[in-house]
């Protein structure tokens, strides 16, 4: 007898070891796949540890071994836990149980492994069989085993609980699967119990784990609720957005949801389902038509609504009719889509008129597909326009873009094509005998006003390119227009410029420049020129470094021709950087010749602050050539500094903390001297030459010079002339107070070899 009940409990282990290694194999992707392994893995190891300790011949092993089965039995309700959490979701009332069952859990394993010492837990007797085998069970339960008891049940009580809060919560197809597995939990401890309670040799629920294991291995991953699949295919038909209508052999209608009603009923030439259908099988569908698509527009509630309809003929096995349906899709949202993104692809959003790419598509089409057809591209651009945004605001800039839009739109016809370039630029395509520059004038004269701001005008420049070579693209069409807008920028008198083979040999000779200038750099092409500096008292100290175009074939280029290009596309930077590096390499030199007190000033760019770091990389310059910083001036502009005033104001005073000199080269040209002066701590004032230029009013002119000088000795700072070109002007400028000269009168920039040569620490006698 006790043998057969071994071979049942081992029958049982590997039947419930199988549902594990089935779940596996079978339902990995099911997320209660897990779960259920790690409770049929334990439930098999316990059952298993039972078998042994029954089959013990020797009492300790078998006190050991039965510890090991009451663990195992611990480990299982603990994963039944872990189970319930994730087939109920009562995850809070779980996982406040797994804390508190956490250490009563630990404290009863501990109990159980030193029972075989104590014995204060349970005792082993031995039970002989009608064959004279004898075999090891519980004999004697102790106090504390009551403690492992209350332990286990507490578990299975808050197990079921969940499962009992989720059948009372869940809808009836699914009250099944969860009373299933708390019926079989609830017989296994009531199996256990009897056990218990009869002190019988052997616990005979464990039997029942094989039920349980299958019960729940079908009802956690197998099962499918009767009915689920009709109420869920029902349901997801009758509130699809799609309408549908089903229709058996006999031609009656078995099924038609809401949404094909609403279609067929808002046609009055329908009205109904019924005339709908029949309008589709006369119309649109064939005697041996088995399947067909086709699109139609239906006008709602005062909008066009855009369907497409399927239909399909459905046959068995046996290829024998038994019904079709009609899909009705309404696709007004995709169209609306669709032509949102192509209106978002080919205009501009602000304006919404034609974008840049459009704009170059469409014009390229048209001079396709007009060959004899002569054209003019106009290009526009408003002058100092980042200004209005800056003063006026950036809405007060877009209601302009606006404007110009609208009269741009205004030359729109069928052969005109029109958009915006980019900013504030603006282009138009249109036949030559349609251009007329009066009226274009006349036309964006309106942008003028249209602030109305009398102290701020706007004003728009126009460039136009006749068509002459339709082999170019449209883009460099455009760009030539914008270059004739070039010739004319500074301007408010000139309107219009036209492109001609003029402003060609310009663009093309600032190409050539561009182009040559990494060729330049790599071969040292730029040199150091020194315009000597002369202090009041005659004496030539240093001077102004100031970069020279020595080029291979065409001579020395003057800076007049390179620096506004270099200026406009950034190469400047790279450019005064080398100047910077070659000026404190002659420092370097003429400190080891003993010439310490010699200085050189070098210019510093407006684009060289946002596109260098100045002081890291000056402060890197001096420590590289081991001279003094006082010996590099650095020549900054008054208008750099106002750009970004509070920015370069700090600068500043990083270099001078530094040791460098700071010089406010220019001072005067700017709109804002006498403002910035308040601010500005720098060394050195350098006033503009444009103070020495002949005017009408000469006298004037001395005047503002002598109170500008005045100003900055007050401020202890030195100050510097430039352009000074006559005896005269040194005259009065030594009488006014100035420190040092610059200028033709004394001499012109040269070679670094003649200023060491002829004015490096020379004297000269100003009478």
């Amino acid at each position: 007898m006790i043998w057969l009940l071994v071979i049942c409990l081992c029958a049982t282990a590997l039947f419930v070891a199988a549902c594990a290694v089935y779940g596996a194999l079978k339902h990995r992707k099911n997320p209660m796949e897990l779960p259920l392994r790690y409770v049929f893995i334990a439930s098999s190891a316990a059952i298993a540890a039972n078998v042994a300790s029954i089959l013990m011949r020797s009492e300790r092993p078998a006190y050991f071994v039965y510890g090991i089965y009451c663990i195992l039995m611990d480990i299982m309700i603990v994963t039944l836990l872990h189970y319930a959490k994730a087939f109920t979701g009562e995850d809070d009332l779980i996982r406040k149980a797994r804390n508190v069952f956490a250490f009563a859990v630990g404290a009863d394993c501990l109990l159980m492994l030193v029972n075989p010492f104590l014995k204060m837990m349970f005792k082993m007797g031995v039970y002989t069989d009608g064959f004279g085998e004898h075999f090891y069970h519980v004999s004697d339960r102790g106090i504390l085993y009551i403690y492992h008891i209350a332990v286990i049940y507490a578990m299975m009580f808050v197990v079921n609980y969940a499962l009992f809060k989720k059948i009372r919560s869940a809808p009836k197809l699914y009250k099944l699967k969860h009373a299933a597995i708390l019926v079989a939990m609830c017989i296994i401890m009531i199996v256990h119990a009897i056990y218990l309670n009869f002190k019988l040799q052997f616990d005979y629920s464990l039997l029942f784990y094989a039920a349980l294991a299958m019960t729940m291995l079908f009802f956690t991953l197998l099962y499918v609720p009767h009915g689920l699949m009709d109420r869920l295919l029902f349901f997801t038909i009758a509130n699809m957005k799609d309408g549908i209508v089903c229709i058996d052999n006999e031609g009656r209608v078995v099924h038609a949801n809401r949404t094909v009603k609403d279609y067929s009923e808002a046609d009055i030439d329908v009205g109904s389902l019924d005339n709908q259908l029949q309008k589709w099988f006369t119309e649109d569908i064939t005697q041996d038509c088995t399947e067909r698509t086709w699109d139609t527009v239906r006008r709602i509630e005062g909008r066009d609504h855009y369907f497409r309809i399927d239909f399909m003929r459905i046959y068995d096995g046996d290829v024998k009719y038994l019904g079709c349906f009609f899909l009705v899709h309404d696709r007004t949202e995709e169209y609306v889509r669709y032509y949102a993104e192509k209106y978002r692809a080919t205009h501009d959003l602000l304006t919404g008129i034609y974008n840049k790419e459009h704009f170059f598509e469409r014009t390229k089409a048209m001079l396709d597909e007009n060959p004899d057809i002569h054209y003019m591209i106009i290009a526009t651009d408003v002058k100092n326009f980042k200004l209005v945004n800056d003063v006026f605001g950036v809405e007060a800039g877009d209601r302009m873009l606006k404007k110009i839009a609208e009269i741009t739109a205004s030359f729109g016809g069928d052969d005109i094509v029109y958009g915006r370039l980019s900013g504030d630029k603006f282009a138009v395509c249109m036949p030559k005998y349609r251009f007329s520059e009066s009226e274009v004038l006349g036309k964006y004269s309106a942008v003028d006003s249209f602030l109305e701001n009398a102290s701020f005008k706007t004003h728009v420049h126009i460039g136009v390119y006749e068509v002459t070579d339709r082999s170019l693209r449209v883009p460099i069409m455009c760009d030539r227009a914008s270059l004739a807008i070039k010739t004319i920028k500074d301007s408010y008198q000139n309107s219009v410029a036209y492109y001609d083979n003029e402003i060609r040999k310009t663009f093309m000779s600032e190409q050539k420049v561009i182009s040559e200038f990494e060729s330049a750099i790599a071969s040292g092409q730029f040199q150091p020129y020194i315009q000597p500096q002369i202090s009041v008292g005659g004496r030539v100290c240093g001077g102004e470094a100031l970069v020279r175009w020595i080029h291979p074939h065409e001579g020395l280029i003057p800076p007049a021709k390179f620096i506004p290009i270099f200026e406009q596309t950034g190469l400047i930077s790279r450019l005064d950087k080398l100047m910077w590096e070659l000026a404190c390499r002659q420092l370097s030199i003429w400190k080891m010749e003993g010439r310490e007190e010699s200085y050189l000033s070098v210019n510093i760019s407006p684009k060289d602050f946002y596109m260098l770091d100045v002081c890291g990389t000056m402060t890197a310059l001096i420590e590289k050539y081991n001279i003094p910083p006082h010996c590099l001036h650095l020549e900054i502009t008054e208008t750099a500094v106002m750009d970004e005033p509070q920015q370069q104001l700090r600068l500043i005073e990083s270099l001078r903390k530094t040791g460098f000199t700071v010089e406010i080269d220019d001072f005067g040209s700017g709109y804002s001297s006498l403002n910035m002066l308040k601010e500005l701590d720098a060394d050195v004032l350098k006033i503009d030459m444009g103070f020495l230029e002949k005017t009408d009013h000469p006298e004037r002119s001395r005047t503002i010079l002598k109170m500008i000088i005045g100003l900055a000795k007050s401020l202890e700072m030195e100050v510097i002339t430039e352009g000074v070109e006559t005896k005269e002007q040194a005259k009065f400028l030594a009488e006014y107070g100035c420190d040092l000269y610059q200028g033709y009168f004394f001499a012109k920039p040269m070679r670094v070899s003649e200023f060491e040569n002829k004015y490096l620490n020379a004297q000269f006698i100003i009478r």
